[in-house]
């Protein structure tokens, strides 16, 4: 039967391993495996490959899971240029684009793990697929096609919220063009 302290016995393999996967703090993602195994004792059952040998990708799946968790924390600001890129705009464009932003961030938190982790592997760390494909395993025609399910599946679900954006922002690049404010049923020019 596998122990704590068996795992620990490779602990600089892990701490490579973490390294390897983009942690700025490998240490500290190790420690908080350490600790995820102490708190579910039924895990370190599961992570016996043969008699008495440690399941590496079980462990890798652990360490990759933590690494993700602290970028998610770190980074969730950087969903925002998931799909549209931010323009400055006044009041009603930014408000539609705050919704828009926000209706997004509710899709990715719905959505799995794995999705979540390919979303932000590839758009916030900016890996290509290929290199997702080397870090993870992941075959790489099963990353194309995830992540292009993922994204349509973003811009479906939020397809009304995009709409008011565009027509928020065509509202402003009509005053931009014309000097002039109209609110929405007015039809006196302005005067």
């Amino acid at each position: 039967m596998i122990t704590i302290e068996m795992i620990a016995q490779r602990h600089f393999e892990w701490v490579r391993m973490a390294t390897y996967l983009g942690s700025d703090t490998p240490e500290d993602v190790v420690q908080e495996m350490y600790l995820k195994l102490c708190e579910n004792p039924e895990i370190v059952e599961r992570i016996e490959y043969k008699a008495n040998q440690v399941n590496t990708f079980y462990i890798f799946s652990i360490i990759r899971s933590k690494i993700v968790d602290a970028h998610r924390k770190e980074s969730r600001e950087h969903y925002d240029e998931l799909l549209f890129d931010p323009i400055e705009s006044p009041d009603i464009s930014e408000q539609a684009y705050q919704n828009l932003m926000e209706s997004i961030k509710r899709t990715i938190d719905q959505m799995g793990d794995y999705d979540q982790m390919l979303l932000e592997l590839h758009f916030v760390y900016k890996l290509s697929m290929r290199d997702i494909e080397e870090r993870t395993g992941i075959p790489l025609h099963s990353i194309f096609n995830r992540l292009k399910n993922i994204k349509n599946a973003i811009k479906y679900k939020n397809y009304e919220q995009y709409q008011k954006y565009q027509e928020a922002n065509n509202h402003k690049e009509t005053i931009a063009r014309t000097g002039r404010y109209y609110r929405e049923g007015d039809t006196s020019n302005g005067n």
